[in-house]
């Protein structure tokens, strides 16, 4: 069994592992981690550089009774760890208030008996250590961060078998062309978005984003092994922007990529798709057009209700485009939603339009996760202190037997 440890939208997070892991099963479940068994090793560590919501992952080792039991399973296992000099190690507790600097000495105490090696504890405080510590200290090489984890009223000892590279992400997120001052989708959102289509490693086949001005889409798409990518913009000015990130992160990164990045209105898809785009295969994946920016003093009902008719229009023509190519791959795509005063105000006139053209809303929450999304079957995603959210969706177009629509 595995524990993986989630982000700060910890439904995301368990959708995200859901769809990349359609075989796995939710042993436990809290807003902290998920207890999941029926998943391999090879494929969690085959996975995890592309998982955008997970912070880490823990591999259980054996059952514990309560922490003394933990610590001398701990000290067990770190009797073991092959290394000559100096063994790192750390202690992280989920499920049970823990000290884990006292915890941590106490093992080391214990430790003392061990003659081949010595040991030093990484902790210094009472909390869990940070995935800059883990890196730091070079945890890794040993997997010497040793994890209590109560679920329910079973606890495990475990040690973590990887930890997100926070690094890694800041600098593929630098490294984009920023001539337009425009804020950037961040990446670990754009892989979680990429993942929720479900596709594997072994069967990605193409994305497209037709709202590119946020390309960090195309670029994490690359980078988890997509090697054709869409995508287009209304504005001429992202389209080249987008094109020379695309080329310097190809270039960099020694990726052959294919596709193209063209000047679109994504309100009239039909007219200018590619022909090469294989519309059963390829996967819409965006962020969407979310509005005018508004700030906390300057949302009203009005203004809100100005957007809702504004971004309608838009995305009625887009469906209806996509309806009329037939457009069957999966589509994952957000749509804002707004915080008024403290309540928050939907897009509700994105239900009628996909309903009308045929798509379907497809769960992003397996049922046997003891968590709901919204009414919509979509899952939402907010900076804290913004004012304009992300409603995101899993659409796909209905067979031509169940239509029934009058167009």
């Amino acid at each position: 069994m595995f524990v993986f440890i989630l982000g700060r939208e910890f439904r995301l997070s368990l959708a995200e592992v859901g769809n990349l892991f359609p075989e796995a099963f939710f042993e436990y479940v809290n807003e902290q981690f998920a207890l999941v068994s029926d998943i391999s090793e090879d494929a969690i560590r085959e996975n995890f550089v592309h998982m955008g919501w997970t912070i880490k992952v823990i591999k259980i080792l054996e059952e514990v009774k309560d922490v003394p039991d933990f610590m001398t399973a701990a000290k067990s296992y770190l009797e073991q760890v092959d290394r000559t000099n100096k063994v790192p190690f750390a202690v992280a507790g989920y499920g049970e208030k823990l000290d884990n600097f006292a915890t941590g000495l106490r093992i080391k105490k214990f430790l003392k008996s061990c003659e081949d090696k010595s040991f030093r504890l990484v902790n210094k405080e009472p909390k869990n250590i940070n995935s800059a510590v883990y890196k730091k200290e070079r945890l890794s090489e040993s997997e010497t961060e040793m994890n209590f984890v109560k679920a329910g009223k079973v606890s495990y000892m475990g040690v973590t078998i990887t930890y997100q590279d926070v690094d890694a992400y800041a600098a593929r997120d630098m490294d984009k062309t920023r001539d337009m001052g425009v804020g950037m989708l961040p990446p670990k959102l754009a892989q979680t978005l990429i993942n929720l289509t479900g596709a594997q490693s072994s069967d990605r086949t193409a994305v497209y984003d037709p709202f590119c001005w946020l390309w960090t889409v195309l670029i994490e798409a690359a980078y988890m092994g997509y090697d054709t990518v869409y995508g287009s913009d209304v504005s001429p000015a992202m389209v080249t922007a987008a094109n020379k990130s695309m080329g310097e992160f190809a270039i960099k990164n020694g990726i052959d990529l294919d596709g193209l990045i063209f000047e679109a209105d994504a309100s009239k898809i039909a007219a200018t798709i590619p022909e090469s785009m294989n519309t059963k295969t390829t996967s819409i994946v965006t962020e969407g057009y979310l509005g005018d920016v508004m700030g906390a003093k300057t949302v009203t009902p009005d203004k809100i209700a100005e957007q809702c008719r504004k971004l309608a229009r838009i995305y009625d023509s887009m469906f209806r485009d996509l309806r009329t190519i037939g457009f069957r791959g999966t589509i994952i795509i957000c749509f804002p939603f707004w915080d008024n005063r403290g309540k928050d105000v939907f897009f509700e006139d994105i239900i009628p339009i996909v309903d009308r053209y045929g798509f379907e809303r497809l769960p992003l929450l397996s049922d046997k996760i003891p968590f709901r999304t919204t009414p919509h079957k979509s899952l939402l995603y907010r900076r804290p202190g913004q004012t304009v959210g992300r409603e995101i969706y899993k659409l796909q177009l209905l067979p031509k037997e169940k239509l029934g629509l009058k167009l």
